[in-house]
């Protein structure tokens, strides 16, 4: 009888402890399961987009994404004209809805698509000298991929009025769509227009190269 009852005590011991282990293992692949299945969140950066992959999220849930970005800082001087580079980004916007994409196609010739990519170009401008200036800024920009956009028909953001008056100094951000694949841009050409002053050219056409 006692021999009976300590295998009867074993049998049920084991058939205990491997039901245990089922329930354990069961519920580790539960829990796997679930990791695996709740998706990612998305990260948005509040502010300016300042390193690659970066993205915000826009008042109409459109998203913005930083594809590329060069820090310049050089200045070019066009007496009395001096221009200062701060920064180049290459920028997409996705997520777009159809009436934000009829907002943006707005006064562009350029075929707008989402997702939007476009070059936005932060400068500075000094008029040194004693006479007002009327300034176009930025007329046109090529591509390593030999596109070629005029910024005079295509400008995403406003970059103000063209007028910069003798001794004033401004800031200025210009967004330039393109159709080219951002990942294909190493290089950009900015053509900064000539200005007029008094019914005369003032400083000629300068080409500026920035590379990625």
């Amino acid at each position: 009888m006692k021999k009976g009852r300590l295998l009867f005590l074993l049998i049920f011991c084991l058939v205990f402890l491997g039901a245990c282990g089922n329930n354990k293992t069961a519920g580790t692949e539960k829990d796997t399961e679930e990791k695996q299945e709740t998706p990612k969140q998305e990260e948005y950066v509040d502010g300016p987009l300042t390193k690659v992959g970066q993205k915000n999220k826009g008042e109409d849930n459109e998203i913005y994404e930083l594809k590329n970005i060069k820090v310049v800082d050089e200045t070019t001087d066009l007496d009395p004209l001096s221009i200062n580079i701060k920064d180049v980004k290459i920028l997409s916007i996705s997520n777009i809805s159809d009436d934000l994409l009829e907002s943006y196609q707005q006064g562009l010739k350029l075929k707008l698509k989402n997702p939007v990519n476009y070059i936005q170009i932060s400068f500075s401008a000094e008029n040194k000298g004693k006479i007002d200036l009327l300034w176009p800024q930025i007329s046109h920009v090529i591509l390593n991929t030999k596109e070629q956009v005029n910024a005079k028909e295509n400008q995403l953001l406003d970059s103000g009025e063209w007028e910069l008056y003798s001794g004033a100094k401004k800031d200025i951000t210009q967004g330039i769509p393109f159709e080219s694949d951002p990942k294909d841009i190493k290089e950009i050409t900015f053509v900064f227009d000539s200005s007029v002053g008094n019914g005369t050219t003032v400083t000629d056409e300068k080409k500026v190269k920035v590379k990625f």
